[in-house]
């Protein structure tokens, strides 16, 4: 019975181990919140002031047009597959300067024909648990996924973001770019999303556009830390539920051992 107990108590400490320090693929540890309708940055004061940084793609430096290589994010990381666009319609926070987009109509085609541009990445130097941006002219082709070490622990695409926006109070306030007074494209959502990672963290975003249309944003935001959740929760996950979770298998483990040693004492005694 000794015996039993200590195997379990043993095996329930690997799966807890096991569990909070290794990231299985797509677990559910991101809490999603969409900002106030025509709000188009990051709730900056919620961040460590230490460690956030935003990339708004209106530096000197970054030339509008299709980069294969990207360029470098200083400080942060790196951008690979870029294309840059000034602000139209379909993007430019603020109605000012430039965006970030994938566009395989714009990126063009290469020597053999494809699409020079399906996808870009934004791969990180550090674990990070927040990013923010500014989706805006979303349309069902948008994909934005989320990895660590290699492993993919968010997707989400338009469409989602459209089915949560529907659910909200002020929903008709996202369609249409808020910059623009009119044609200003009302068929198609503009919102700030935060995606915070409560039970793990992530070292690269990816950005996929699976037709041909583009997959536009603005004002990437990133951050090693937060204060607390804002904006309007669309998807929430509770911070150590998966913890918590592994305690109750572990403790359910140990109860059935002990369950089924009792009655097999107790059958013994009667036989």
């Amino acid at each position: 019975m000794k015996s039993l107990l200590i195997k379990s108590a043993i095996a329930s400490t690997v799966v807890l181990y096991l569990a909070t320090f290794t990231r299985p693929v797509m677990a559910a540890s991101f809490t999603i919140s969409i900002e106030d309708a025509g709000k188009q940055i990051a709730n900056y004061s919620n961040l460590d002031s230490y460690s956030y940084h935003v990339q708004n793609f209106d530096a000197s430096t970054l030339k509008t047009g299709y980069s294969a290589t990207g360029f470098q994010w200083t400080g942060v990381g790196s951008y690979t597959n870029t294309l840059i666009v000034d602000k139209n319609v379909y993007g430019g926070a603020g109605g000012t300067g430039k965006y970030f987009d994938v566009d395989s109509k714009i990126s063009g085609n290469d020597k053999d024909g494809k699409p020079n541009q399906t996808f870009s990445t934004l791969t990180l130097a550090t674990e990070q648990k927040y990013f923010g941006l500014w989706w805006s002219a979303g349309d069902a082709n948008n994909v934005l996924e989320f990895y660590s070490k290699g492993n993919l622990v968010e997707k989400i695409t338009t469409a989602d973001v459209a089915s949560y926006i529907g659910k909200l109070a002020n929903s008709g306030g996202y369609k249409g770019n808020p910059n623009l007074q009119k044609d200003n494209n009302t068929t198609e959502p503009y919102a700030f999303i935060n995606f915070y990672d409560v039970a793990g963290t992530f070292d690269q975003v990816k950005f996929t556009n699976i037709g041909g249309t583009g997959f536009e944003s603005d004002n990437h935001t990133v951050a090693t830390g937060y204060k607390s959740i804002t904006g309007n929760v669309i998807r929430a996950v509770p911070e150590s539920s998966s913890v918590l979770g592994v305690f109750a298998i572990g403790f359910v483990g140990a109860t059935s051992v002990l369950t089924r040693g009792v009655k097999k004492k107790s059958v013994l005694q009667l036989s």
